[in-house]
């Protein structure tokens, strides 16, 4: 019953696979989780075995939606990323790189690999759910017999499945267990030494948290020990980190200006730094009770750093250029990359296209966004003609084919990753226009991945236990082999010869391998979000590289050994 059930709507099958996935993937062992994309294979696996079938243009319909959204999604950073300043982190994404092509390519020869297990191998092995796709695309243009490339391709998405669960584990306990070991220290001294370091506050806050003593605050104050002073006389006695944003006398407002004097019992609004208001009575006078009649607006906006001259500085040169703009009132509140919040520390390095939030009144706010970059205007709209154009575009570009050995070379669906790097970077630039709101983006970016994985394990599943059989044992093994070889050569590289602080130097292992419950795990043990720091740079990076490798892969063994002719 069930069978033919499954057998007549298919697309049961692909939501109980999610259903079940996510469901596996959220048991927490430890500091491991498994994760929604493989516990969907896992399921999928298991339910192909009564046979259901998925028909392939939906698999490369979703898989296309998912690469593009992945694209657009970190084309801001991926661009920041490539410059002659941020060169050390991506050369641990190049070693990522060359090492596990090479550790992959020793174990296809030592094992004799068909090319769909060994790049399916080589996907689980770097946790890069998008190469299943493009590997197995490329796959498809080897010119072999059909039944012959539906036997690889299903050997990619099991050899895939068994190799992401080892590979993933090794990973999470590498960068949060193993490394500070093999570098000699404690993780969470080490974070709050570099926190502290740059000049930031220790602090680890889920995303339902908020600090209780936020350090940026409006408090209302009666004039006493003001009175005769001028308003700008106020704030240079309260080092600059404090702006009088509203002025009331005798029930009346008054308009704010520097050289405006003081009265006595006059009703001050100011915003600024906590720790700049603690002797604030003392210079102005009492606080009031109850401030609310001194009337004015704060607002808090997202601006993506785009016309900002310096493209890597301190972040508190931000608000010094502010200053020297005659921006005053405005002040940094957190920085945003790669959609996780960075600690807002003196001395860490802010780049063009991450997102800084800035706290102020509007008209202030709306000046420094004018001179930073673009404001992030909330929309709920998708702008579909953008959407599409870029959808065509990279498609057009995975059609393109060049023979390399006798073997065509082509991105197929990765195309659209190509193209969502370009659209995205444009959209960043050019905010007026092509909205592809955040939740819209992460929405296609999962369920395209989440759907095209499913159909991939249904497809797969009648050939897993024939290859479970033939290689298990040897899979894990060379899994674990093929992830572990160029995290160890990251971890010393970047430790001796690029000198990276330690704490910053795991989070960045993760991100080489673009492994989110990785970064998790390390952030929990490190205590606050230093290893965010490095994690960002080289899971933008890695996040385009790797899929690329897909069918580069493909095509060097298929020259390798002879295989296939142009298609």
């Amino acid at each position: 019953m069930l069978n033919t059930v499954l057998l007549a709507r298919p697309e049961l099958a692909l939501f109980a696979a999610l259903v079940l996935g996510y469901g596996l993937g959220a048991i927490k062992i430890g500091p491991f989780k498994l994760g929604g994309v493989a516990g969907t294979l896992i399921a999928a696996l298991v339910i192909g075995q009564t046979g259901v079938h998925v028909d392939a243009d939906l698999q490369r319909f979703m898989f296309t939606l998912f690469v593009y959204a992945l694209g657009f999604s970190v084309a801001p950073q991926f661009f920041a990323s490539i410059d002659k300043t941020t060169w050390t982190w991506g050369l641990l994404v190049v070693i990522e790189i060359v090492a596990i092509v090479a550790v992959a390519f020793i174990a296809t020869w030592c094992l004799k690999l068909d090319v769909g297990t060994a790049s399916g191998l080589l996907a689980g092995a770097a946790t890069e759910s998008a190469m299943v796709g493009t590997a197995s695309e490329a796959i498809g243009k080897l010119g072999i017999a059909a039944a012959e490339i539906k036997t690889q391709q299903a050997n990619v998405a099991t050899a895939y499945a068994l190799a992401y669960c080892f590979s993933l584990i090794t990973i999470v306990l590498f960068s949060s267990q193993i490394a500070p070991k093999l570098l000699g220290i404690d993780l969470r001294e080490e974070a709050r030494r570099t926190m502290a370091k740059l000049g930031g506050v220790d602090a680890n806050l889920d995303a339902d948290q908020a600090d209780a003593f936020p350090p940026l605050v409006s408090r209302g104050f009666l004039v006493a020990a003001a009175a005769g002073q001028s308003i700008a006389a106020i704030e240079s006695a309260l080092a600059g980190n404090v702006t009088v944003e509203g002025l009331r006398r005798d029930n009346a407002d008054i308009k704010i200006t520097g050289d405006c004097l003081l009265r006595m019992g006059d009703e001050l609004a100011v915003a600024g730094l906590r720790s700049a208001l603690v002797d604030a009575a003392k210079i102005i006078g009492p606080e009031a009770g109850d401030p609310s009649a001194v009337k004015f607006i704060i607002e808090t906006r997202d601006i993506v750093l785009t016309r900002w001259p310096e493209h890597r500085a301190p972040a508190t040169s931000i608000i010094q250029f502010l200053r020297a703009a005659t921006v005053n009132g405005v002040y940094l509140s957190a920085v945003t990359r790669d959609d996780r919040k960075l600690p807002v520390l003196d001395r860490a390095m802010v780049r063009r296209g991450d997102v800084v939030e800035l706290f102020g009144k509007p008209e202030d706010v709306a000046r420094a966004a004018h001179l930073l970059g673009n404001a992030e205007v909330p929309d709920v709209l998708t702008d579909f003609v953008y959407l599409g154009g870029g959808l065509i575009v990279g498609i057009l570009i995975g059609l393109l084919t060049i023979p390399v050995a006798g073997v065509p070379l082509s991105l197929g669906s990765a195309g659209a990753l190509v193209s969502g790097l370009g659209f995205g970077w444009l959209r960043a630039r050019h905010p007026t226009f092509g909205a592809f709101p955040p939740a819209a983006t992460r929405v296609l970016k999962d369920l395209g991945l989440a759907i095209f994985i499913a159909s991939i394990g249904l497809s797969a599943a009648p050939s897993v236990l024939a290859l479970l059989g033939a290689r298990g044992w040897q899979l894990p093994i060379a899994a674990v082999c093929i992830s572990l070889v160029p995290t160890l050569i990251s971890l010393y590289v970047g430790r001796y010869l690029l000198h990276m602080e330690p704490a910053i130097l795991c989070g960045a292992l993760a991100g080489q391998q673009a492994s989110t419950p990785a970064i998790n795990a390390t952030e929990a043990v490190a205590g606050n979000p230093v290893p965010i720091i490095g994690y960002t740079v080289t899971y933008a990076l890695a996040n385009i590289l790797l899929p690329l490798l897909g069918p580069i892969f493909v095509v060097g063994f298929a020259a390798v050994n002879g295989l296939g002719s142009p298609h």
